[in-house]
């Protein structure tokens, strides 16, 4: 009974990957939640006379951010398409943050947080190969 335990807490590398991509996504889940609590906090604080107007891509980036991170969330349950949408999301919002000058500082930050989006892809893709192989050997 006891070997029969020890093999099904067996971790496999498939199991790191997808461990490595929930905790760095959530660790960048948390983070971006904080970031746009501290931003909304600090909008509260202007001056009342001061009108406060977006930039031109200021709207579009928060929405690819927020599309990243719905990605993330999604990634936790399906590991393919949400970590696709992620990568999309972060991808555009790095594009962005190049052609606005206001956002390039974020460049590098952009480039850390596409880890967790590929870490759920290659398990995704590790996992659909081994049971596809597994499928084929077997029938």
């Amino acid at each position: 009974m006891n070997e029969i335990t020890n093999n099904s807490k067996k971790k496999t590398p498939s199991k790191s990957l997808r461990q490595a991509a929930r905790i760095i996504g959530t660790i960048w889940i948390l983070f971006y939640l904080f970031a746009i609590v501290f931003g909304y906090l600090e909008e509260i604080q202007i001056k009342p006379g001061h009108v406060s107007t977006p930039d031109f891509l200021l709207i579009p980036f928060a929405v690819c951010l927020l599309i990243a991170v719905t990605g993330l969330i999604i990634a936790w349950w399906r590991a393919g398409i949400g970590g696709l949408i992620s990568l999309f999301g972060f991808i555009i919002a790095e594009v962005l943050s190049l052609i606005d000058p206001k956002l390039i500082f974020l460049l590098p930050i952009f480039a850390v947080s596409l880890l967790p989006s590929i870490l759920y892809l290659v398990y995704w893709w590790k996992v659909k190969k081994s049971s596809a192989g597994f499928l084929h050997l077997h029938h």
